[in-house]
């Protein structure tokens, strides 16, 4: 009788193995991949097999998520679902709106923003800023998504979450820091929705978006704007950039072009403690790959330090996400040293980061819809 128990309580494992063992052997003629060019992002890998994370459920979870990963011809079946999707008269694709004018625009919803996660980020932000108040300039930038600031390009009735509600809730929880801290970033966008200020095939703002969000901290900060405005002067290093709303969908109407600033002092930039110093804040080796827009930075870095702009004693401290990177280009001139850096990519508490670096300025800027996922802002930077 024991016996027979005992197999009863295998036979399902014995299945669920069988099972395993059939998809699996299906596709072994496929190579395995380990990043999505088109999609951006790093693909799923196989996951070890341990009795403990099927019996929780967690190794069914990314078994799955590498079959859909690793699927054969996967490319080509996103680019068949888009299809089917326009044919049949949607205006929605994996989570992406086609709008108006060839723009690709993420669909975000009330609980993209609205979540525990970006609660304890709130509440850690306002918690940071209120310490760093006391002894240095710190500002905030939370640079709006640009399904919120384009919506005259979504599609009609196509709903998305008002981002003004993120700016009145940060506003209401900093008090009187509010307005000497927040840089109106996104008043200043809607001024220029008529100009190509975000990427139509990438959720990044273009280098002219940029430009517009670093004139905004100049003016916030009390800057020259004189010589913010000299900076606007970009020349194109690409035609055929294709971003990450286009990876969701596999199809665009057109390209987008990319444009940079060229600092006009001599800099140096030493990307991550030493590990390559150079003169430049540009990587031309990303434009001959489909992750264009790593050009910027070299993509997320965990700790670029730049100096050689004016010797004016001042450090300034970028906390960011990658929205930072095309921006940092027209910081740089602006302070004696600029150290950028992404909590992503690193296991250091800001904190520890100010101790080290001892900025005269802080800037914390990031993107909303990211702020409000971002796991690693509130753990590190409370």
């Amino acid at each position: 009788m024991k016996i027979k128990k005992y197999v009863r309580q295998l036979l399902p494992v014995i299945a669920f193995f069988v099972i395993i063992f059939g998809l699996t052997a299906g596709s072994l003629g496929s190579e395995k991949k380990e990043y999505s060019e088109t999609e951006k992002r790093e693909l799923q890998q196989m996951p070890k097999v341990r009795w403990r994370s099927v019996r929780k459920g967690k190794f069914q979870k990314k078994y799955e998520k590498y079959l859909a990963d690793q699927f054969p011809g996967r490319d080509s079946w996103v680019r068949l679902q888009t299809d089917v999707s326009r044919v049949v008269g949607k205006t929605e694709s994996n989570g992406v709106y086609f709008g108006k004018d060839g723009y690709l625009l993420e669909h975000y919803g009330t609980s993209d923003f609205e979540n525990e996660q970006s609660e304890k980020n709130e509440q850690a932000l306002v918690k940071f800023v209120k310490k760093m108040s006391k002894k240095r300039n710190i500002s905030v930038m939370l640079v709006p998504t640009k399904t919120w600031i384009m919506q005259e390009k979504l599609p009609a009735f196509a709903p998305t979450y008002d981002e003004q509600q993120m700016y009145d809730c940060m506003k209401a929880k900093l008090g009187d820091l509010a307005d000497t801290v927040l840089v109106p970033v996104a008043d200043e966008l809607q001024k220029h929705t008529d100009e190509q200020i975000y990427y139509r095939t990438d959720h990044h703002w273009t280098t002219l978006g940029a430009w517009y969000g670093y004139e905004a901290y100049v003016r916030a900060a009390g800057g020259d704007l004189e010589q913010a405005q000299k900076k606007r002067d970009f020349h194109c290093v690409s035609t055929q950039f294709y971003g990450s709303t286009y990876a969701k969908v596999n199809q665009a109407s057109r390209a987008d072009k990319i444009e940079m600033y060229e600092p006009q002092q001599p800099l140096t930039v030493v990307y991550n403690m030493g590990e390559k110093t150079t003169d430049t804040l540009y990587d031309t080796s990303f434009l001959d790959t489909q992750d264009q827009y790593s050009y910027f930075t070299g993509g997320n870095q965990p700790v670029i330090e730049v100096t050689g702009g004016t010797a004016n004693g001042r450090t300034l401290l970028v906390i960011k996400d990658s929205f930072g990177n095309s921006m940092i280009p027209f910081l740089v001139e602006d302070y004696e040293k600029v150290v950028m850096v992404d909590l992503r990519q690193l296991n250091v508490k800001c904190k520890d980061l100010v101790n080290m670096f001892d900025p005269t300025d802080v800037l914390l800027l990031y993107n909303t819809a990211q702020f409000a996922g971002d796991r690693d802002f509130a753990m590190k930077c409370k």
